[in-house]
Order: structure tokens, then C-alpha cells, then sequence
């Protein structure tokens, strides 16, 4: 752990002087990230008698959390405040019982519309893609497709309205919701089917998409082709000159087996990948090559899709980590050496999806529930202790961002 250790507050407070940092909480950040445990007093109250397959967190105020069901029910919670004990209400629900346009299967897909939390869509098994009013919780467009759709995906630049959907029979179709347009379809993909795709972070024309073939593909929408690049496992960045990057073919794979999971990094350079071979690759997305970066077996559980979170060091580029489902366990690891920091266990069914809050630091998982993740090991402790010896309770309703700016300089000199 001596890598993610911050500089010293001595030092800040010298680089602030200079306006050279503007905020410690930045700094207090990172120091927390590879700290996470069980936030044990936190509860979401309950709602899903069936698994969670899919979740998403708004990016306007990184407040309320949508989770979808293998029944088609979706519920929505919301995540403030971030105290030490707090149980999150409901805000809305659609199921068969309180709205008539619910989905009537598994949930595939549930997205925020972009930096706006007034609108968000969701994707089910039904073949059905659904639009949704946030305010009013009403159906304001959908469409029906007539091969299953595992996967949608918007851009989260703002102003954008293209939707991508992946098709089974390996199709990539495009949804304006502008104009209500759906007939623009990209033939990328073998007939294996498209397990899931992701816009690129800072592009709305660039997407990746990853197959059951084991494909990884760069798509540009504006382009005639179907796609740009095809990420090939043997095509590996290495400091040898005398080793030439190899060239793309049409049999060049990402994995051995179909593609589980795509998650870009917050640098815009890099991309992470898993497969059903039970590995974990990193590429450079600018030339396509893989990173010599051995994570070792990433057991996937034979889960369809799983959803990972990445966090990236404010501080540091160079330095990230990666919060990865496996089984009933998360993985923490260190995306650019490999080294498995932790392993978070609470769950009792195989997690699906992770959800990273940068605002409030914290983590949110799912399987048969949603279990919140930070680092809140000493005040637990210390919560633990009061309640035990109600003469040195403290004040349990802090938020974490309290918790982070609270000061920790030491009393010694002044009791001396």
C-alpha cells in the first residue's frame, strides 16, 4: 500500500501556498480508495425479491441510484446523506403493480440520460427499449425490436441523443430520440451476438463494442465501415524496438471466449477488459496494443455481463484502481502493475455490478441486494464504542464529506 500513500499535509499546505493544489479533500480521496470496507450501518430499504442484474448511478449529482431486477422491476434510491447510519428511502418504483408500461423480463440495461437526471432509459429482455420521464415516472417513448437486445449504452458527453443498442444476431443498431430514428444498424459482430458496448468518454461518435466471439471492436459512427479497430490479444506494447506491433486480421481476438465486461478509464487512454477465459486485459485505446500487465484468473462465474468500477488517483494519472465482481467477492486491484490489493466480501449470491460515487468516494455493489462500500473502518469502530458506552457517543449523522474535511492535526503541542 506504500504506492497510494499521499503526500504529507506539511507539504500541501507549502503546494497550496504556491496555487499549486486547491483542495485537500482531492488528496484525502485517494488515500481512501484502496481502504474500503462494509458500510455496516447503511442501509437501502428493501424492495428487489429477485436478483439485481444491472445498476447506475446519476452523473449530474451522483445522488440517485437506479437498480433493475431479473423480474423486470426498477427501483430507485436515493444515497443521500452519506451518514455513518442512514437507511435510503425509495424514490419511485416501476413494477406491474404501480405502472402499467413496466418490462415484463430481466433488466439488461438501465442508463441516465446525460448530466440530466430528469430522464433515463431502460432496456429488458422483452425486446422492448423504454424512455422515462423522471419527474412524472411515465413511459414517453419505446421501441420494440425484433431480435433480443443485451445492451444500451449513451453517450455521457451532454447534448447528445444517440442511443446504441447490441443485438444478438451481432448488430449494433442507433436510436436518435430526437427524431425517433432506429434504422441505422452497424453489421460488426458475427451472428454470435453483441454481449455489451461503451461509448468512448470523450467522444459521442466512438464506441467499443464486445462480442460473443470474443471480438473487441472501435466503431466510428460517422464513418462507412463497421468499425476502425479490432483489438487483437497478441498485439502487446513492449519496450523491445525490434518488436513490431502486429497487424489486425479478421481472426483477431480480444479473448479466447465472449466478452464480459468493458470499462474505459477516466484518463481517455485506456480500456479494460474481461472474458469468459477468465482474464483481465488493459489496452491502450490510441493504438490498440495490450499492456503487459498480468492480473492473473479473473473468475467470471459464468455471469453474462458484469459491470466493474474504475478509479483513477486525482493526484496521480499513472496510479488507479479497479474494483472487479467475482463470485460472491469484489476484487480491488491495481490497474497498472496487476497487484490484487483486497478482496471486499459481504454478499451472499454472485455480485453483477459496481458502481463507483467519486463525489462521495464510496462504492455500491449488487447481487440478491445493494450493499454500500467506503472507508469508514475507524468510525465504525468508534461508533461501535459509543454504543457500548453511551457517555462517548458522538454525533452519527456526519456525512462522509464532513468526515473528510474534519481536522486531524494533533492537540499534543497544545496540551504541552
Amino acid at each position: 500500500m506504500e504506492k497510494y500513500r499521499a503526500p504529507n499535509r506539511v507539504n500541501l499546505l507549502r503546494a497550496r501556498e504556491y496555487g499549486l493544489e486547491q483542495s485537500f479533500i482531492h488528496i484525502e480521496q485517494t488515500r481512501r480508495l484502496a481502504d474500503f470496507t462494509l458500510c455496516k450501518y447503511r442501509d437501502l430499504t428493501s424492495y428487489h425479491h429477485s436478483s439485481i442484474s444491472t445498476m447506475d448511478l446519476d452523473q449530474s449529482e451522483y445522488r440517485y441510484l437506479l437498480s433493475g431486477g431479473s423480474n423486470g422491476h426498477i427501483c430507485c434510491h436515493d444515497m443521500f446523506p452519506s451518514s455513518l447510519v442512514a437507511t435510503h428511502p425509495i424514490v419511485f418504483q416501476i413494477d406491474r403493480n404501480t405502472n402499467r408500461d413496466h418490462h415484463t423480463h430481466n433488466i439488461c440495461s438501465l442508463i441516465w440520460y446525460s448530466n440530466d437526471n430528469g430522464m433515463f432509459i431502460t432496456l429488458g429482455l422483452d425486446k422492448k427499449l423504454k424512455i422515462w420521464d423522471t419527474n412524472r415516472v411515465k413511459l414517453v417513448d419505446d421501441y420494440e425490436f425484433n431480435n433480443f437486445a443485451y445492451a444500451a449504452q449513451i453517450p455521457s458527453v451532454a447534448d447528445t441523443s444517440i442511443i446504441a443498442v447490441a443485438h444478438e444476431n451481432g448488430d449494433l443498431r442507433l436510436i436518435d430520440i430526437r427524431t425517433g430514428s432506429n434504422s441505422h444498424i452497424i453489421h460488426s459482430h458475427t451472428k454470435k451476438g453483441v454481449c455489451l458496448i461503451k461509448w468512448f468518454n470523450n467522444s459521442p461518435y466512438l464506441l467499443a463494442s464486445g462480442g460473443v466471439d470474443g471480438r473487441v471492436l472501435f466503431t466510428d459512427i460517422r464513418s462507412s465501415r463497421n468499425h476502425y479497430m479490432s483489438l487483437d490479444r497478441d498485439n502487446i506494447l513492449t519496450d523491445n524496438d525490434q518488436v513490431k506491433p502486429r497487424a489486425t486480421t479478421v481472426s483477431s481476438v480480444a479473448h479466447h471466449r465472449g466478452v464480459k465486461s468493458l470499462e474505459f478509464l477516466p484518463d481517455n487512454t485506456h480500456l479494460l477488459t474481461v472474458g469468459a477465459d477468465d482474464l483481465m486485459y488493459l489496452w491502450n485505446i490510441n493504438n490498440g496494443q495490450r499492456l503487459l500487465v498480468n492480473y492473473g484468473l479473473v473468475p467470471t462465474n459464468n455471469m453474462r455481463m458484469l459491470t466493474m468500477a474504475c478509479a483513477q488517483m486525482k493526484h496521480d494519472q499513472t496510479k488507479g484502481l479497479v474494483y472487479v465482481p467475482c463470485g460472491k467477492f469484489i476484487r480491488v486491484y491495481d490497474i497498472f502493475s496487476g497487484q490484487r490489493l483486497s478482496t471486499l466480501s459481504g454478499h451472499l449470491m454472485p455480485v453483477s455490478a459496481c458502481i463507483y460515487n467519486r463525489s462521495l468516494v464510496e462504492l455500491y455493489s449488487c447481487s440478491d441486494d445493494i450493499l454500500v462500500w467506503g472507508s469508514v473502518k475507524k468510525e465504525q469502530e468508534e461508533y461501535e464504542i459509543s454504543l457500548k458506552n453511551p457517555e462517548r457517543r458522538q454525533d452519527t449523522t456526519r456525512s462522509l464529506g464532513q468526515v473528510l474535511n474534519r481536522d486531524e492535526w494533533s492537540d499534543d503541542e497544545e496540551e504541552t
